[in-house]
């Protein structure tokens, strides 16, 4: 009876989102991004983009690491009696670990990747004092007397903000090509080039130019700040107990006689763990990866933390220290919106949500079934 009771409000609950969002569901909701002033135009691409992005960098990271901890906690137990200690110790913090409230582990990924424990230098407003490692080009931009064309000097250093021209030299061009600038001084009596080829190739004596940073896709600096990257190895915070422990329980369930019979053959305990254990764990450890990388993909406390609420996005992220919006903290400021527009997008972008993670476990479960039928073969 209380199993009906709660499929019936389950039901409810989704026809409810179906009913208030059906009217918003269109191409333009998945090809469009947020928009205050046209609200009937508002999309969640960067989201959906935003998303993709963070639980790649989550499942990147928490994969491998939890499953080789699995392994390692259940396959190479230590025999010592203090060890044996530690081994409970840390396997009970496992287990306590996978209850604790997603929100502790925003604040622990705003302290360890936002900030670093500013050991790298403090996070400002309007200002940067990290370490730039690699992925970016500094150069000042400067305006030719033709005001739309802007030539840039290449620098090294970027500790100063602002240049002012006071001779000629060779930049970069609007096509990133090598070419020599002259500088017209206004206090010299010479008249005012007309020749447009030169007015692009001249520069006013005293012409002020700003930093501006060009970066790549492998753009990485420390601290991560809010960035994408940050947040994805916070979830991966969120669900590293949950892979571990699940693939704990697969590997258990691998019969006791195959490592016996593995290792009267001879073969080590790596060798019985890489070819017996592991195949046979497969379909277990995919399904707790499935569990795990479902609850990356709709948690929004976390993300809160160390992303902020930011909406207005008009791409997904474009290098890996790049913001990022994700569908569940798309959805958390649509719904609080007062706007009724913004609450049928917040039921149309929570259905969009629901296909996402139907569709993503149903390919996951047919992969798992795969692996298993094809190794019962």
């Amino acid at each position: 009876m209380v199993a009906l009771i709660s499929v019936a409000i389950l039901a409810l609950l989704i026809a409810s989102i179906v009913y208030q969002g059906q009217s918003r569901l269109s191409t333009d909701l998945l090809t469009r991004s947020h928009s205050e002033l046209y609200i009937e135009r508002s999309g969640m691409l960067p989201s959906i983009l935003g998303s993709l992005a963070v639980c790649m960098v989550c499942a990147a990271a928490a994969l491998p690491l939890g499953i080789g901890t699995a392994v390692f906690l259940e396959e190479f137990q230590p025999t010592s009696r203090f060890l044996r200690w530690w081994h409970g110790f840390i396997q009970i913090n496992i287990s306590n670990l996978a209850g604790v409230p997603s929100i502790v582990y925003g604040l622990l990924g705003l302290t360890v990747f936002v900030y670093m424990f500013n050991v790298f230098g403090k996070i400002t407003v309007n200002e940067y004092s990290g370490w730039e490692l690699m992925g970016a080009t500094n150069s000042y931009q400067v305006l030719t007397l033709d005001p739309k064309i802007a030539v840039k000097i290449p620098t090294d250093s970027a500790d100063v903000q602002r240049i002012r021209m006071t001779g000629p030299g060779y930049v970069l061009g609007p096509n990133n090509e090598w070419m020599q600038i002259e500088i017209w001084d206004p206090k010299s009596g010479d008249p005012r080039p007309r020749d447009p080829s030169k007015r692009r190739r001249t520069v006013k004596l005293g012409q002020a130019g700003s930093l501006q940073t060009e970066k790549a896709w492998y753009y990485f600096r420390l601290p991560f700040d809010k960035s994408f990257l940050a947040a994805g190895l916070t979830l991966a915070l969120v669900i590293l107990p949950i892979i571990i422990i699940a693939s704990q329980e697969a590997l258990r369930a691998v019969s006791p006689s195959l490592r016996e019979a593995s290792l009267g053959l001879g073969a080590t305990r790596w060798q019985t763990v890489k070819n017996i254990c592991l195949p046979a764990a497969i379909p277990g450890i995919m399904t707790g990866a499935i569990l795990a990388m479902g609850r990356a993909i709709g948690e929004a406390a976390p993300i809160l933390v160390v992303l902020g609420s930011l909406v207005a996005k008009s791409t997904g992220p474009k290098h890996l220290m790049d913001n990022a919006v994700t569908m569940p903290v798309l959805i958390y400021e649509w719904a609080g919106r007062p706007e009724p527009e913004f609450q049928e997008l917040a039921a149309a972008a929570i259905i969009v949500l629901l296909v996402i993670l139907l569709a993503f476990n149903s390919i996951a479960i047919y992969l798992r079934h795969r692996v298993q039928s094809d190794s019962n073969v």
